[in-house]
This record gives C-alpha cells, sequence and structure tokens, in this order.
C-alpha cells in the first residue's frame, strides 16, 4: 500500500484520489491537539473530551464480554448482538474508564457521531485545514474500546484520522465480493452489507474463497495522528484493540452529483437490477450484460455521439467523463 507523509490538498487530489487504491496518509493529524492529549495518556485525552461535550446525546452500541467486539448479527441472524442506547459523549467516557479495568470487559462503540453536535468545540479545534478543498465532509468520530467491524464498503471517498489507540485497516478491492461471503444486502449491523467472515479465525471449510480474499488484502496499522484514505466500495475490516480509541473520519463524494430529479444511489441501482435481471435465462442476462457495459461502465464511449444532440433524450443527461 502507498504510504504518504505532508500531504496536501494537492497531492490528495491531484494523485492520491486519482490512484483509486487506499493510501496511509502519516502524520496528517499529528497537529491535532486532541492527538498531542492521546500521545500524554488516555487521561489527558478524556479530559479534553469531556470538555468538549455538549450533553447531545450519540449513539452507542454495547456488547457484552462474549462477543469480543465483533459487531455481528444475533444467533439465527435474528437481530443483532448488541444493544443500542443513546448517551451522551460523558457517559461513554465514564464507561470506557470503569471497563478499562476489568480483565474480559464489555465493549462499547460510538458510530459515527456527528462532530458538530456532540464536540463542537472539538470539531471547531481539530480540522483537516484545506485538505479536502471544495468538497463538503463534516466530521464523524467514532468512540470505544475493543471493537471490530466486520469488513463493508461506503460508497463515498473516506478519510479515517485515527486520535487514540492503534487501528489495523484490512482491505480488498471490490472485485473481491466474491471471495468475502458477503451477508444480507439489506440486512446488515453497519450500513451497507458486511462480509460473514470472522477475521480472526475463519472457517475456511464455510468459507473456503476467503483464502483467494486474503491473497489480495492490504493490511494498515496506524496509530495516533495517522490517516487512511480508502475509495469508494473498497472492503475494509477495522480492528482496534486499546482500552480508548478514537477516530475522526470524513466522507464525501468526488463523482458529480445530478440533483434534478433527484437520482436513485448505484446501490439502488444494484438491488433494482437484480430484481429485474437475476432471474433471466443466462443468455439473457449476458445480453444485458453487454448493454450495461455499453451505457453504463465503457467509460471511452460516447454511447450519443453519432446522434443529433435535440434527440439525444436520456443519454444527453449523463455524458462519460
Amino acid at each position: 500500500m502507498h504510504e504518504y507523509t505532508h500531504v496536501d490538498a494537492a497531492l490528495l487530489h491531484g494523485e492520491i484520489v486519482p490512484r483509486a487504491a487506499p493510501a496511509v496518509l502519516r502524520g496528517v493529524a499529528a497537529g491535532w491537539p486532541a492527538v498531542q492529549r492521546a500521545r500524554a495518556s488516555p487521561e489527558a485525552v478524556c479530559d479534553y473530551l469531556l470538555a468538549c461535550d455538549s450533553g447531545q446525546p450519540v449513539d452507542a452500541l454495547l456488547l457484552a464480554p462474549g462477543e469480543k467486539g465483533r459487531l455481528f448479527y444475533g444467533p439465527g441472524m435474528d437481530g443483532f448482538n448488541f444493544a443500542r442506547r443513546r448517551l451522551p459523549v460523558a457517559q461513554v467516557i465514564e464507561q470506557l474508564a470503569r471497563y478499562s479495568q476489568f480483565a474480559d470487559p464489555p465493549s462499547v462503540a460510538v458510530q459515527s457521531a456527528p462532530v458538530e453536535s456532540c464536540l463542537p468545540r472539538f470539531g471547531q479545534e481539530n480540522r483537516l485545514d484545506g485538505l479536502l478543498g471544495e468538497f463538503d465532509a463534516p466530521a464523524r468520530i467514532w468512540i470505544g474500546n475493543a471493537i471490530v467491524t466486520p469488513a463493508h464498503f461506503d460508497e463515498s471517498d473516506n478519510i479515517a484520522c485515527v486520535v487514540a489507540g492503534r487501528r489495523r485497516f484490512t482491505l480488498f478491492p471490490p472485485e473481491q465480493v466474491g471471495n468475502l461471503y458477503i451477508g444480507p444486502l439489506d440486512y446488515a449491523p453497519t450500513p451497507t452489507p458486511i462480509s460473514m467472515v470472522d477475521f480472526s479465525a475463519p472457517d475456511l471449510e464455510r468459507f473456503p474463497r476467503f483464502a483467494r480474499a486474503l491473497e489480495a488484502a492490504l493490511v494498515a496499522d496506524l496509530g495516533p495522528g495517522d490517516a487512511i484514505y480508502i475509495p469508494p466500495l473498497w472492503w475494509h475490516h477495522v480492528q482496534s484493540s486499546a482500552p480508548l480509541s478514537i477516530l475522526v473520519n470524513y466522507w464525501w463524494k468526488s463523482a458529480p452529483q445530478h440533483d434534478k430529479p433527484p437520482q436513485p444511489t448505484p446501490m439502488q441501482a444494484l438491488t433494482v437490477a437484480m430484481g429485474a435481471l437475476r432471474a433471466l435465462p443466462p443468455a439473457q442476462r449476458q445480453a444485458w450484460a453487454a448493454l450495461f457495459g455499453h451505457y453504463v461502465f465503457d467509460a471511452g464511449v460516447d454511447p450519443a455521439a453519432h446522434i443529433p444532440a435535440h434527440r439525444q433524450g436520456v443519454l444527453a443527461k449523463v455524458r462519460p467523463p
């Protein structure tokens, strides 16, 4: 995996993002006050978070010790293996401090809380000034102890900055989807589907193709101040092991957005296409694959170039980049 230091907006948007591959951004957040406190001690960064807390409740997930911090389904896939609570950050910090004394603690995870509402001072003092350029990317914070987020993808570009603790990211290119044994598309403990494989003890009899996925895996270990860029649709498994782990991330859409009329998301388009095409005979599916390739995926061809402008219809609305 490529690693960069001294990353600025020109390097990020001129080289890193166009490569469409994950990249480690060492020291991007090293100057943040929160990172400096985290390097001093867990107590110092916790005191800082408490001073920044607005009291606005955030989503907190609570897992029993036996789950080993892995966010997953419950027995029989009827529900999930965690309880969800709405708590202020201060109460989450109190729980983490208490659990840090346990030999086998429960797991606590604040997931994707909007910094602007729950920790406004934190957001003002810890920023990626100018790095994201023109893109509107509100900061979101993740706070917990030993948490494992199964391999999943995001539909947006993502920069994730480690503030406290250490995190291991294991990443797979989109074409590894068939080797990751993805669960239900419309029912998952994360906003997008997850791999059913337990990375800590993969069952290769049940999931034999996972061995092929591991051959394509990229691994990044990040400490306080480090960040990672993850392109859209790259699968990523995230593991934190410290008694206190804090991460801030930014999602943004680098592809053009078409607001009029409202467009379905790519994930919605996928599910609609599955319902319309998956049950067709193989020859027809292959024929539709050719049409999709021509009209959707072949960026080197303008399928409307030979048609007079006033008769291009729907083809005029979205042109190849």
